[in-house]
């Protein structure tokens, strides 16, 4: 991600919108109204009074209203015609009063906080070192003191000031630009979320479509069989329907487990009612003990596909557990922990070191990364299985977390 920090521009004070710069304008004003008096009640009465005072007014409003556009020129150099008008009114100054003054500092200070960084600040910053000296040379090196350095002095302290400025645009800029890439993964993983939605849909319908039809046919040609032999041999007529209505009930129960996949329960419930009614119902139907345990509020982190990955994850972890493990006893606990939301299934089953990842693990797997979680299995001899699946909170929570968290960077 690069980030670009534009230089500072002085613009008009109703035009700034940061309170530090408004502040610099009004100070460099005060300031200037300052001198202004001190000008007229000490120089006044003297011979070049009206020359200094055109200086004085070019060194005030040239840099500070040559232009109200950021293209203008006055504005883009604003550091540099403070350097020269205020630096030649300096100089000027000083020689014909005879005297050094302090006139230079504050001008300094506002021409460093308005400098680019790069280049162009060590070269004014060094012009402003420079320019006091020139004004004591003009009045003699005897009146040489601790005054010749309130241009580097005061110029290094806008450049401190300038450097947090920056610093705080820089934050801004980042904060923006992650909430804008946020936004935009949020938008991804709706889009994401349809897609698998969509496929899932089009996965169980061919279910559905391939389960009804195979059975159906069957059972159409089994019963034309069947009535064949009614009057031929009607223990073999009778033996036919039995097993014709074996295949009938295996495949009723085969197309509820579809139907129970897609049941609108899932829009409706809550990740944790959802989760905890099928873990009731299958210790209903297998008479396995099943206990569940939620931590906290884990449902709030979880997007709809979410949920729908973790009943997934569920009903095969459970159906692996009695199947392969032979388990008694099943441990379902739903916690948030490290930004992530887990859903572990304990078993006390057989277990196997060498666990094999048939299909049903290998699509826990990959339902899991397509949502940037995953997945991890432990498992011993006689010490049962273990399946910790968990996703990493949505981004809607996180950004929301982050945006109280950064109300506090904000000191414009």
């Amino acid at each position: 991600m690069n980030i670009t920090l534009e230089g500072v521009i002085m613009l008009p004070i109703h035009k700034e919108t940061h309170w530090v710069y408004k502040t610099a304008q009004i100070t460099r004003i005060g300031w200037f109204i300052f001198h202004f008096f001190i000008l007229v009640f000490l120089l006044l009465e003297t011979t070049y009074f009206w020359l200094l005072l055109p200086l004085f007014f070019a060194s005030f409003l040239i840099p500070q209203w040559s232009g109200h556009q950021q293209e203008s020129l006055g504005v883009r150099h604003y550091p540099l015609l403070e350097l020269i008008f205020s630096g030649v009114f300096l100089i000027v100054g000083c020689y014909l009063l005879g005297e050094y003054s302090s006139f230079l500092a504050y001008p300094a200070l506002c021409a460093a906080i308005y400098s680019k960084p790069g280049k162009e600040r060590k070269f004014l910053w060094l012009g402003f070192s420079v320019v006091p000296f020139l004004a004591v040379l003009a009045i003699g090196i005897e009146h040489l003191g601790l005054g010749v350095i309130d241009g580097f002095f005061f110029f290094g302290i806008g450049i401190a000031v300038a450097k947090v400025l920056e610093a705080e645009k820089k934050t801004k800029l980042l904060l923006e630009e992650n909430r804008r890439q946020n936004q935009l993964l949020e938008e991804y993983a709706k889009q994401v979320e349809k897609v698998t939605l969509l496929e899932e849909r089009n996965r169980l319908a061919k279910d559905l479509h391939d389960t009804i039809g195979h059975t159906y046919t069957s059972v159409i040609m089994g019963l034309d069989a069947a009535s064949y032999l009614l009057e031929a041999s009607p223990d073999k007529a009778k033996d036919q329907v039995e097993r014709l209505s074996k295949v009938m009930r295996e495949s009723l129960n085969e197309i509820r487990s579809h139907i129970h996949k897609i049941s609108p329960y899932e829009n409706r419930e809550e990740a944790t009612e959802q989760l905890q009614r099928i873990a009731r119902e299958f210790s209903l139907h297998t008479s396995t003990e099943v206990e569940f345990h939620v931590s906290g509020s884990p449902e709030k982190g979880l997007s709809s596909q979410g949920k729908l990955t973790f009943v997934r994850c569920l009903q095969e972890a459970l159906t692996n557990a009695v199947r392969h493990g032979q388990a008694k006893k099943v441990l379902i606990t739903l916690k948030e922990e490290n930004l992530n939301i887990v859903l572990e299934v304990k078993d006390n089953g057989r277990g196997n070191r060498n666990i094999l990842q048939g299909y049903g693990i290998k699509g826990m797997k990959d339902r899991l990364e397509s949502l940037q979680g995953g997945i991890h299995l432990e498992s011993d001899e006689n010490e049962g299985t273990k399946i910790t699946c968990y996703i990493p909170v949505i981004l809607g929570r996180l950004r929301g977390e982050v945006e109280e968290d950064d109300k506090s960077a904000d000191c414009g």
